[in-house]
């Protein structure tokens, strides 16, 4: 009670400081939590001031024409409006098929139906942490300084719990968040380890092309090369808990240590009742004079009274400390379950996906992609309205200064409408390029990989050819045979892959080739045939190699 009167007095002594700061601290809340629309809101008023705006000082400046490619001729200002704009028309610049996408992205990585963590229970949360580390806090003020008051420990009290609280509900959060990402890297070494025992796994090796605009890119793949792509992972991809370890080492202090800093206060508190002991009487004193009363009680029945008074006493003490002692457990266990719902806020509110946070934001709350592309039509077609007024009106006064000024009609008014479609033209001009640089890249990959192939197979022939030539030597007198099988042998290596592949009909060629390819069961089956066809060797032959090397596998890993 005296807490609750201490606080009472203070907000009403500074509550023309403190209401203030309250205020304050809840629109900073609300201005981070709609951060896009206070911004937005912001940019049409700073358009539309007078003398100050942008639209008032862009009109006096000269003007300066700006022409693109195939494209219509442009004020500068004219420009630089339209881009404030067109920021936030992006934004909401999203359809069904960019629904899809999200949905595509979060099922993937297993994490469709999450929600990211609300403003509402990042407050409760951090309210519970606070109020615990509070109970825990006033019994380390008293420590801190032995010559402070109630008020001033109070006060350090509340202090000591805010700096709890910021240490302990990231860490519990980062905690609860390394658990699920662990889980899903868990779950995609186990859907691995059972495709290995199968033969039919490839390489835990992420992709790193794939993102919220390219999600389909691993359509084909296995699901854990889904997971993979889109969880950040180590090189081996284990699981890590360098945050768990810390934030329970941080836990485990913070608990122990309040039981053991509030059981020693008991203790102290035990040993003072024990050496001011109320059962002590004058006739244990060596300077008390002896009684004369004829109704004394022996001093056996003294001596036997005193031991049950003090047994008594004893007796209460321990139950009284139990009771103490029983009473800073159960707030030790309140404090660790506190923990333990941050840690579980972060597993069921957190995301392990690169793009998975943002996937969520965009689609939480629509439940279909119709609803999702009706709500940011909308969107699109206020910032489109909003937009085209603010470049009309800047159009009408720099079209008045021109009449001030003598200057002719410069024609038709670009519009909001026409910087949109330009700007789509040059993202998908730059997507386009993209897409083909990156299919080039890939081309020119797979053509080394093809052309490393060869070499290795040539080698390998020229190898096979020279065992053979040595097992079988041909007579002294006659050595141009020799001569001749090395000059086939180097121009067999040298030649390229079409001269090869005509070459070698014979099987024990095909053999020497296949051999030479090594272990096919790393190959898909459209790989498989690719490299049939380029290096002329028969589908059916290496899909039975395969075959063969796959059982192989199998009986070795079944011994």
């Amino acid at each position: 009670m005296e807490l609750f009167e201490t606080l009472s007095t203070a907000l009403a002594a500074y509550r023309y400081v403190i209401w203030p700061l309250v205020g304050l601290m809840v629109l900073t809340i609300a201005v981070i939590r709609w951060w896009d629309q206070v911004k937005y809101f912001f940019l049409n008023l700073g358009c539309s001031l007078p003398f100050f705006g942008f639209i008032a000082r862009a009109s006096r400046r000269s003007q300066v024409e700006e022409r693109e490619e195939g494209g219509a001729t442009w004020y500068k200002t004219e420009r630089e409006l339209c881009a404030k704009y067109h920021r936030f028309y992006e934004r909401v610049n999203k359809d069904g098929t960019f629904y899809e996408k999200c949905a595509n992205y979060l099922n993937k990585v297993e994490e469709r139906g999450r929600k990211p963590t609300g403003v509402v229970l990042w407050g409760a949360s951090i309210f519970l942490v606070i109020l615990e580390a509070f109970i825990f806090a006033l019994v380390l003020s008293p420590f801190i300084a032995t010559n402070i008051s109630a008020n001033q420990a109070e006060f350090s009290a509340i202090i000591i719990s805010l700096l709890i609280g910021t240490i302990l509900v990231p860490a519990t959060h980062l905690m609860g968040a390394e658990i699920h990402k662990n889980g899903l890297i868990s779950k995609a070494r186990l859907w691995h380890m059972q495709a290995k025992r199968d033969n039919d796994a490839q390489r835990l090796q992420s992709d790193s092309n794939v993102d919220l605009d390219h999600t389909d890119l691993d359509n084909g793949q296995p699901k854990y090369l889904h997971i993979i792509n889109r969880v950040q992972h180590n090189a081996t991809v284990t699981p890590t808990w360098w945050k768990t370890i810390i934030a329970i080492v941080l836990i485990s202090v913070f608990a122990i240590g309040a039981y053991l800093i509030r059981a020693s206060t008991i203790n102290e508190m035990e040993t003072q009742q024990v050496n001011a002991s109320p059962y002590s009487t004058e006739a244990d004193s060596p300077f008390a004079e002896p009684s004369s009363s004829p109704f004394e009680l022996p001093s056996e029945a003294v001596a036997d009274g005193q031991k049950a008074d003090e047994r008594a006493a004893s007796e209460v003490a321990s139950d009284r400390i139990f009771a103490y002692r029983l009473t800073f457990i159960i707030l030790s266990v309140i404090f660790i379950g506190v923990q333990i719902i941050g840690v579980l806020i972060g597993v069921f509110r957190s995301f392990a996906g690169i793009q998975s946070k943002e996937a969520a934001g965009y689609i939480t709350g629509f439940s279909s992609a119709g609803e999702f592309a009706a709500y940011h039509e909308l969107k699109r077609e206020q910032v489109a309205r909003d937009a085209e007024s603010k470049l009309s009106s800047l159009q009408e006064r720099i079209e008045h200064n021109h009449t001030l000024g003598g200057s002719t009609d410069r024609g038709e008014r670009r519009s909001f409408a026409l910087y949109a479609s330009e700007a789509e033209a040059r993202k998908a001009t730059a997507q386009e390029a993209a897409e083909r640089k990156r299919f080039s890249d890939e081309e020119r990959a797979n053509e080394a990989e093809l052309e490393k192939l060869r070499r290795d197979v040539a080698r390998q022939r020229e190898r096979d050819a020279i065992l053979a030539g040595a097992a079988q030597p041909a007579p002294a007198a006659a050595p141009a045979p020799q001569a001749a099988v090395a000059v086939t042998v180097t121009t067999v290596a040298e030649a390229p892959a079409a001269t090869v592949a005509a070459a070698v009909p014979a099987q024990e060629d095909q053999s020497a080739l296949i051999a030479g390819l090594g272990d096919l069961t790393l190959y898909s089956e459209s790989e498989l045939l690719s490299i049939g066809t380029e290096l002329g060797i028969d589908h059916a032959t290496l899909q039975s190699k395969q075959k063969v090397q796959h059982a192989i596998k199998r009986a070795k890993a079944g011994a």
